[in-house]
């Protein structure tokens, strides 16, 4: 491709005009998609990024296009993926690297910049840099730093946020030799130059005659380098910045009392403004020196004043949450130290902390009302998330009090406590009128009766001098009935009383919280939307505790409430009219997921309902998907029920193939991406039932008709749908592998396997299929086919062989001699050694047991049991292959002495989703899970490892006298000890 030719460069712009209409969408995108696997295609790219002739909205587009390359097609993880076509070559890289900061400074050179384009460059850059800086693109920083003498703003501006791109990951990134090399390649370059703009920008900026036009700009740039003094800052203290400590403290102390009507914006602007923005910064920096450099930081209550000082000059307006917030935080940070008490320990500081900072941030404010009836999703989001990225007034006042409370527990319970109190008479004495007083009473108790919690499991400790359950009885349990006039008017109170009991949920006993399930269920039909979510979240973590390793609440326990609660939930969803609004609140699904979790069975009598709403809110949803949480929610809904009331009987797995298939078979027609490895899985879960209820094992109708189309390329050129592909093919040979064999499927079967072993990305899916093949199909089936299969298998090995691969392998070679069929495991050194004679041998002892303990924890006991199998089994283990034989052994105890392994557990369909996370491409529905990795072998070898492997020992060695115990004489000392005293232990002797 040529970035010369006018030609080209017009077809392109045409093409990417085409994508934003969206009737052509489609095809310009696939055209696109062919283009971008040419080479020099990037070079057409920047080509078009630059070309003033074309419209802003092309030249973004292309911009965008140019940084998804260089995220998918610049680097390629060896290890975990598979080649990229089209990757960008060696050679093309160093040409573009050439090209990216010339480029930068051209479009940032004209008139009026584009600043979503620039936002695309910026973004470029730092990406090939995280992979190619230094090593590959050492002129990078000094391309950069020429720059930072211009008198241009607008190539400055794009120089330091380019440069903020590529240093803002070391704020969070781990210690490593290799890091704090390029951390100080890059201060010997930069630190200085970056030190003399920053006093330049500072002496402008507070410059009076600086004309007004400038003053954004100015402003821009001064943040820009603030953050960049912080990342560079952010893992030790540059020495060029220790020695500039006396200077640069009077210049940032004096941003926070510095100001310009120019910067300051409008009174009724939502954003922040360039001056708050500033001095938000200064309070980030004044955070990390006060908890990492503290000791060359004298000036440190010179901070602590000038961020008082600035604290009192800012109102309730919404725009200045943020400065608010950082300034806060800051103060919080200090508190906490320790170390400044005096600053802060005199009773009449601390009452001044507590009525100037901490309740006039907890107070509820207009806009937040505003929030809570406009924007509702918001409101919760803001109120809950313990996000980094959300600054919210009362969560920073919240934070304080709790620093504060390290240090002053007494004192600070005490004021509080007063002011909790007035705040409670006020409202008692005009309930209508006062109810914010209640509002913020409720909060400012909570700051300080909650120590230690998290998102997941709530209040762990409390304040010991604060008594919440009195408090619960005194003050908020009234407001959870469904008759409080002041409430019904007021529903923030309603929301507070219900937050109340999700946040102290850990300190009310069982009893005391069935007590309340009731209220809450009332609200789940409250028309507030507020009230109905947080009703929804605090009846799932209710549901969610555990007491000495249980769930506190059992299925007989919620029974008479789960129709109830099962219809309000299903009522709130289904009110709305658009797919985007009905999979909005993820909140309410998730409860309806616990609430199935828990009532298991009982849930029965009325499964057929529930599947009928659980289906319609799939045929809505699918429409447009645009809430992976909630997607994740209702199809987990979805194989819970399934689970617990679809697959006892033939008639219940009938009856919810009835209700799903239909939409299951609208989701696949409609090729919905998002849907479809979900509905594969309980596809699969109700295919398993049928081979659990059908001694038969013969396949149903529906599923035969769908066989063809899942053993077609086409799907499985989707890597989102592997898992769930493999999961349902397992879910076939279990269930009809006699079906499998007479419609010659199992050559399609083992085609799908030749492509997922040869890749790095699917290659365990690959191991997962020939798994299931080998357990379900007979040897003779197999045997013509071993050959090859395991030929696959070692070519990938020997040719691009990973640390993943290797140890897939020996857990397959142990899963391979634990197989329970006629010929085993001597099977398994016929099989590699038709390959190549005596090749099992050589693997045994160059792979296998090298990488026996390197095993993932779940995989040790089940590969431990069938090497254990193998070696005591096989006649040419015991006769033939003895030196192999002994290696082999040696790993296998090495094993066994450091971890012991044990069959991997259980996994519990009701853990925390939260906490698994969830994937664009694929994620495991919990309730749907596979069987364990350990189940099979469980049945022949037992529980315990040590057992199996000496009494394994003894009928080898009663079978053939002598051998055994002459092969176990060249045993190391420290493995020979512990196998003596499993065998005393278990009672066994050789022959």
């Amino acid at each position: 491709m040529d970035p010369s030719d006018p030609q080209q460069l017009a077809s392109l712009a045409t093409l990417f005009q085409q994508t934003l209409n969206p009737s052509q969408r489609k095809a310009a995108e696939e055209q696109l998609a062919q283009l971008q696997v040419q080479p020099r295609f990037s070079f057409l790219l920047l080509a078009l990024i630059q070309l003033d002739t074309a419209s802003n909205a092309i030249r973004l587009a292309a911009a965008i296009q140019f940084k998804n390359m260089c995220k998918t097609r610049w680097v390629v993880d060896s290890e975990n993926e598979d080649p990229v076509i089209g990757a960008v070559s060696d050679e093309e890289k160093d040409a573009i690297r050439q090209q990216l900061v010339p480029v930068l400074i051209s479009l940032a050179s004209v008139q009026t910049p584009s600043q979503a384009i620039m936002s695309q460059m910026n973004e470029s850059i730092a990406l090939v840099a995280a992979s190619d800086f230094p090593d590959a693109w050492p002129a990078l920083i000094d391309e950069l730093v020429a720059q930072l003498s211009t008198d241009n703003h607008h190539v400055l501006l794009s120089v330091l946020a380019t440069s903020h791109a590529i240093f803002k990951r070391w704020r969070h990134q781990f210690r490593s030799d290799a890091l704090y090399t390029e951390i100080n390649l890059v201060l010997g370059k930069m630190a200085n130059p970056l030190l003399e703009l920053l006093h330049r920008m500072h002496a402008m900026l507070v410059d009076a005659s600086t004309p007004s036009s400038t003053m954004q700009p100015l402003a821009l740039c001064l943040m820009l380098l603030l953050q960049l003094f912080y990342d560079l800052s952010a893992q030790d203290l540059p020495p060029q910045f220790e020695d500039a400590i006396p200077t640069l403290s009077p210049m940032f102390t004096s941003l926070l009392s510095f100001s310009r009507p120019e910067l300051v914006g409008e009174e009724d602007d939502v954003a922040p403004s360039p001056l708050d923005k500033i001095r938000s910064s200064v309070c980030e920096i004044f955070e990390l020196y006060a908890k990492r450099y503290l000791d060359v930081l004298p000036q440190l209550p010179e901070y602590v004043q000038a961020v008082w000082d600035m604290l009192s000059t800012y109102g309730p307006s919404e725009k200045y949450d943020v400065i608010v917030s950082k300034a806060i935080g800051f103060l919080s940070a200090v508190v906490r130290m320790g170390n400044q008490r005096e600053l802060f320990q005199a009773d009449a500081t601390l009452e001044q902390f507590c009525t100037a900072i901490i309740l006039p941030n907890i107070q509820l404010r207009d806009v937040d009302e505003e929030m809570f009836e406009d924007n509702p999703m918001e409101y919760i989001r803001r109120d809950l998330e313990q996000s980094i990225e959300v600054d919210t007034r009362r969560r920073a006042a919240s934070e304080f009090v709790r620093a504060l409370l390290e240090q002053f527990a007494e004192q600070i319970t005490a004021i509080a406590s007063r002011h909790i109190q007035a705040y409670l008479a006020e409202y008692q004495k005009d309930p209508a009128g006062q109810w914010k007083r209640k509002d913020a009473a409720i909060y400012l108790l909570t700051s300080i009766a909650a120590q230690g919690s998290t998102m997941q499991h709530g209040v762990s400790s409390t304040n010991a001098l604060v008594d919440v359950v009195q408090f619960f009885s005194d003050h908020i349990l009234q407001d959870l009935q469904p008759d409080n006039a002041v409430v019904k008017a007021q529903p923030i109170l309603q929301v507070d009383a219900i937050k109340y009991l999700y946040t102290f949920r850990n300190q009310l006993t069982k009893e005391q919280l069935l007590s309340v399930l009731p209220l809450l269920v009332h609200h789940l039909s409250t028309t507030n939307y507020v009230a109905c979510t947080y009703a929804a979240i605090s009846i799932e973590r209710i549901l969610f505790l555990r007491t000495h390793g249980q769930r506190m609440f059992t299925s007989d326990d919620i029974a008479p409430l789960c129709q109830n609660m099962l219809e309000a939930l299903f009522a709130a969803v289904e009110q709305h009219d658009t797919p985007e609004k009905v999979a909005e609140n993820d909140h309410v699904m998730k409860c309806v997921m616990r609430v199935l979790l828990t009532a298991k069975d009982k849930v029965a009598a009325y499964a057929p309902d529930l599947l009928s709403h659980l289906a319609s809110i799939v045929r809505v949803t699918a429409r447009n998907p645009s809430n992976p949480r909630f997607t994740q929610f209702l199809f987990e809904s979805i194989s819970a029920l399934v689970k617990a009331a679809g697959t006892s009987s033939a008639a219940q797995v009938a009856a919810m193939e009835e209700h799903l298939f239909p939409v299951f078979t609208e989701v696949l027609q409609a090729d919905v991406a998002e849907y479809i490895p979900y509905v594969f899985q309980i596809m699969a879960q109700l295919l398993e039932a049928h081979a659990m209820l059908d001694k038969e094992r013969t396949l149903p109708d529906a599923y035969a008709s769908l066989l063809p189309p899942l053993l077609m390329p086409a799907l499985w050129e989707q890597k989102g749908n592997v898992p769930a592909l493999v999961r349902l093919l397992q879910a076939y040979l279990q269930q009809a592998p006699a079906y499998l064999v007479q419609h010659g499927h199992v050559e399609s079967c083992l085609g799908i396997y030749q492509k997922l072993i040869s890749s790095r990305l699917n290659d365990t899916y690959g191991f997962d299929l020939l798994r299931a093949m080998l357990t379900q199909l007979s040897t003779d089936v197999m045997a013509p086919y071993m050959q090859p299969v395991l030929t696959l298998m070692l070519v990938r090995l020997q040719s691009s062989k990973t640390e993943k691969f290797s140890q897939q392998f020996t857990a397959f070679v142990g899963f391979f001699a634990g197989v329970q069929q006629p010929g085993y495991p001597e099977q398994v050194v016929k099989a590699f050694d038709s390959v190549q004679a005596g090749l099992f041998a050589q693997i045994a002892e160059n792979v296998v047991a090298p990488d026996v303990q390197k095993l993932a924890a779940k995989q040790r006991f089940s590969t431990a049991m069938g090497l254990i199998r193998l070696l005591t089994e096989s006649e040419s283990m015991l006769s033939i292959h003895t030196q192999a034989w002994s290696t082999l052994l040696t790993s296998v105890l090495r094993l066994l002495v450091q971890t012991t392994p044990a069959p991997d557990e259980a996994g519990d369909e009701e853990a925390e989703l939260d906490e698994q996370g969830f994937q664009a491409s694929f994620s495991q529905l919990a309730s749907s899970a596979p069987q364990r990795a350990s189940a099979h072998c469980e049945a022949w070898a037992g529980t315990d490892a040590w057992a199996y492997l000496v009494r394994q020992l003894q009928h080898a060695s009663t079978a053939r006298p002598g051998v055994v115990s002459g092969l176990l004489s060249s045993l190391p000392g420290e493995l020979a000890t512990p196998l003596h005293e499993a065998m005393q232990k278990h009672n066994v002797s050789l022959s």
